[in-house]
């Protein structure tokens, strides 16, 4: 029997202030390493390679493509799972706020 290896990977959240309820018509764009993909707000899990990773979040708005982009450099350990999270303040020209959060080892 062999032992099943840890997954690896990165957490990311997304949220904005709760009175701005329209930017739940809004999708996230998140981009991993120049690679973009589109997730509704809320947690998404995405599988990496060890190493460091840059992460930018925007979305679309009216007339802005771009709207509250910001960027983070990451770094994942193997067997762990490193967190971003990303919140968009009421201002909508404002840049969306993102930290890094401590990683956790996911049970097995």
């Amino acid at each position: 029997m062999s032992a099943q290896q840890a997954w690896t990977g990165l957490q990311i959240e997304t949220g904005f202030f709760p009175l701005s309820f329209f930017l739940y018509l809004c999708t996230p764009t998140i981009v991993i390493d120049g690679v973009a993909c589109q997730r509704p707000w809320g947690v998404h899990y995405f599988q990496l390679a060890p190493g460091t990773h840059s992460v930018t979040i925007f979305f679309k708005y009216i007339w802005m493509d771009q709207c509250g982009a910001n960027s983070i450099n990451v770094t994942v350990y193997d067997g762990h799972v490193s967190r971003v999270k990303y919140e968009m303040p009421p201002w909508m020209f404002a840049k969306g706020s993102m930290r890094e959060l401590p990683p956790y080892v996911p049970q097995q």
